[in-house]
């Protein structure tokens, strides 16, 4: 199975990111916070500016009609910013009213990303119900997902079927726009 399209754009967020607690605190400011349920524990993480690197965790890039959303939150319990990220992302056409999202994936990185992780399915697993979305001059998302997320012990990995955990949850970000 290959990875999803749109999985590969949190990995590269993730990579982008400085590293180690102070980074966090000295380069991050909070642009909003998603909050989950993975099985039976409770996930609350921050989407994060990063005006150093002119970039956020939660972005949108435009594809011609269409706009893909990446909402990464970390979970600023930890002990680095690159442990306990959950990731949301979906795509949109732009034809005006309320747009459905479209190729949702979920993913889960609970020790970052040389460690295993969990993440949707391709075709089916996940999905994204959008209370707001705007992409103007304070551009912003919320709303809620659902997922089943299995373990992948590498990114190239076949998922395990048989090491899977639910998630649901919300989100409420600021969104910049992605280059």
């Amino acid at each position: 199975m290959t990875p999803h399209p749109l999985a590969l754009t949190a990995c590269i967020m993730v990579l982008a990111l400085p590293f180690g607690r102070s980074a966090q605190a000295a380069d991050t400011a909070p642009i909003g916070e998603m909050t989950a349920t993975i099985d039976a524990q409770t996930y609350q993480g921050q989407t994060l500016d990063v005006p150093s690197e002119g970039t956020a965790t939660a972005e949108f890039r435009s594809f011609g009609p269409m706009k893909t959303v990446s909402v990464q939150a970390h979970d600023p319990a930890e002990s680095s910013i690159m442990h306990g990220i959950l990731v949301v992302e979906f795509s949109v056409m732009e034809a005006g009213g309320s747009p459905s999202p479209m190729t949702p994936s979920i993913s889960w990185w609970p020790e970052g990303m040389n460690a295993a992780f969990f993440q949707s399915e391709e075709g089916g697993s996940a999905a994204v119900m959008l209370d707001t979305l705007s992409f103007a001059q304070e551009a912003r998302a919320t709303g809620r997902f659902t997922a089943r997320l299995c373990r992948k012990d590498s990114f190239f990995a076949e998922a395990d079927a048989e090491d899977c955990r639910s998630v649901e949850g919300r989100f409420d970000t600021a969104l910049r726009e992605g280059s």
